[in-house]
């Protein structure tokens, strides 16, 4: 895993745990949303308009 994915990686797991603490669970749809943007197929800001999209919080 090349610096960038590590770094991905490392900020969608402090997503997932920041949710934790609000007591709210990511759905397997959002984690493969986000698996998009660790591996770089999709921008952060892309992987944030998709899951909003999702909830109809756009």
């Amino acid at each position: 895993m090349d610096k960038q994915s590590k770094r991905r990686t490392k900020n969608v797991q402090q997503a997932v745990a920041n949710e934790r603490l609000e007591g709210l669970r990511v759905s397997r749809d959002s984690l493969k949303i986000a698996e998009n943007y660790i591996v770089g197929k999709s921008s952060a800001k892309q992987v944030a308009k998709k899951i909003r999209a999702r909830y109809g919080a756009l």
